[in-house]
């Protein structure tokens, strides 16, 4: 067999054992994943996949597959683990044969809905997880936030620019909704929009570029976003500031502090050994290996809303005007 690793999962209010979880890459597994999956303390068997230093960085080398949609019918039920974009052909083999795929890129395609009903979820860290979880809750209870910065930061080998917009895209939308309009800018290279004919074509041209991006968000009733993200910068992070009526909360994934419109301190919370071993890729691959997914998927209405932010955004970049999100989800068939 492929790479199997013992991973709890849970599903509905149930907890049950998967039992195994393949690996496919056709690149090399990033330092950050494979330092994750070896501090989960899961046991890994051996990798299977076309490139010789990804099936032995890991265990034994006992089969190796060319073909994902090989690989694929082999591991026929066992959770997947993605390193890298799906194409058509990929998405297709995986949605037919996993029922639950980790991914560390967005695919950004249908992916929810099909034969199996499938999620993605990105690693490292998900979204809203940790303090992020906790400050949700504040505005859940205290009223949605009138000012948002986001700020998303990694190196290439933490993942694409389309990683870290999504990231902060996930919390931004869970906390303020869908803005009315996006404007970005980039840092970096300029960039060539890719000829292509599909409508997501904006976010593709992306996938291999490294830069930064600078997002400003409006909504209707006057609220307002930014969102920072970048994948030249030599450590990963991530951070947000929000002000509102209820004041003004900070946090990033090990603290978080909340003060009142007086400056009062109403709540701080700290990382605890029990709670953060380190808040690095570490210790988050390794969390979300462990925990299960069920509860963390990325449900279809937010998958959809997740998706056309990023096209508007990406669109944003190229044509230098602001962009619609809700447009770019008619656009895509998903309004």
């Amino acid at each position: 067999m492929a790479n199997h690793i013992g991973i709890e999962q849970l599903k509905g209010e149930s907890t049950f054992l998967v039992g195994a979880l393949c690996i496919w890459s056709d690149l090399p597994l990033p330092d950050w994943l494979v330092q994750g999956i070896r501090a989960s303390k899961l046991n890994v068997v051996s990798v299977g996949s076309p490139r010789a230093d990804v099936r032995s960085c890991l265990g034994p080398d006992q089969n190796a597959f060319s073909d994902l949609r090989v690989f694929s019918t082999s591991m026929r039920g066992v959770p997947l683990l993605y390193v890298g974009f799906g194409n058509a052909v990929s998405q297709t083999a995986i949605a037919s044969n996993h029922p639950i795929v980790f991914s560390t890129e967005p695919w950004l395609g249908d992916l929810i809905g099909g034969p199996s009903d499938i999620g993605e979820v990105t690693l490292p860290g998900i979204p809203l997880d940790g303090r992020f979880s906790q400050a949700s809750e504040i505005f859940t209870q205290s009223g949605s936030p009138d000012v948002a910065q986001i700020t998303s930061l990694g190196s290439i080998s933490h993942g694409s620019i389309l990683v870290r917009i999504q990231e902060s895209a996930g919390i931004l939308l869970k906390w303020m909704g869908v803005p009315d309009r996006v404007s970005s800018a980039i840092g970096g290279p300029r960039i060539q929009r890719s000829s292509d004919d599909f409508p997501d074509s904006a976010s593709r041209s992306l996938r291999n570029w490294i830069g930064s991006f600078a997002l400003t968000c409006q909504f209707s009733d006057g609220r307002a976003g930014l969102i920072m993200a970048s994948n030249q910068h030599p450590t990963w992070s991530r951070n947000a500031l929000v002000c509102g009526p209820f004041g003004a909360v900070q946090v990033d994934d090990a603290t978080l502090e909340w003060r009142d419109a007086a400056n009062a301190l109403v709540e701080h919370t700290a990382p605890t050994p029990s709670e953060w071993e380190s808040a690095d890729h570490v210790s988050l691959i390794a969390h979300t290996l462990r925990s299960g997914v069920d509860r963390r998927l990325l449900g279809r209405q937010h998958h959809e809303q997740t998706r056309a932010f990023i096209e508007a955004a990406c669109l944003s970049a190229f044509t230098l005007e602001s962009e619609s999100p809700y447009k770019m989800s008619e656009i895509l068939g998903e309004g």
